[in-house]
């Protein structure tokens, strides 16, 4: 004795099993050509939370590396004004990713590009088409990357003044005196002519 199961969906649409929840039903080829032409007013919509969106991901973005200013002050003050290889490390991190992440500033910020299309038809409506046509670009992350940028020197200005308490950066004169150059004594005395011969 032989067990067939069948696992096609039945075709009659009066049974009494109603369709679990999220089951969608198998549409034709019409009905997705159908649904597939996007509106225009609805493109806009999407455009115009997508951009305010993306805008508000640049902004933390460029806020991130204020926020964590003050643990890293907190952690600069317990690792100690001496010369130790926990602090050197920390300063180290401190001077350098300012620095690479100014310069990789637009890898940073490449997946936050808002799309803005400036197209326009002779109404005055923009066409569908050219909102899926349009390029991504930088320019409405201007004010976040340059908050970017004052946020990194921040932490870069905190590295600097870590350095300075720790007496490594050369401030003060005594560390420039190998490169100072003596000058010539304004007038000798007979006793030290004498002392010379």
């Amino acid at each position: 004795m032989t067990i067939r199961l069948d696992y096609t969906v039945p075709q009659n649409k009066n049974t009494s099993i109603p369709n679990p929840p999220g089951y969608l039903p198998p549409t034709s080829a019409k009905q997705l050509s159908k649904t597939a032409q996007p509106d225009s007013d609805a493109l806009i919509k999407q455009n115009r939370k997508s951009t305010e969106l993306k805008l508000r991901r640049a902004w933390d973005l460029a806020l991130a590396p204020a926020k964590s200013l003050p643990m890293q002050a907190i952690m600069l003050y317990f690792s100690g004004s001496g010369i130790q290889i926990f602090s050197l490390g920390m300063i180290f991190m401190l001077l350098t990713g300012p620095i690479t992440a100014v310069f990789n500033i637009f890898k940073a910020f490449e997946s936050l590009r808002p799309t803005l299309s400036t197209t326009t038809t002779l109404s005055g409506t923009k066409k569908a088409s050219d909102l899926q046509n349009a390029e991504p670009s930088y320019g409405p992350l201007a004010m976040p990357m340059i908050a970017y940028i004052a946020c990194q020197g921040l932490v870069l200005a905190l590295g600097l003044w870590k350095c300075s308490t720790m007496g490594i950066l050369p401030t003060g004169s005594g560390d420039w005196l190998h490169f100072e150059t003596r000058l010539d004594p304004p007038e000798w005395s007979s006793t030290r002519l004498l002392s010379l011969g």
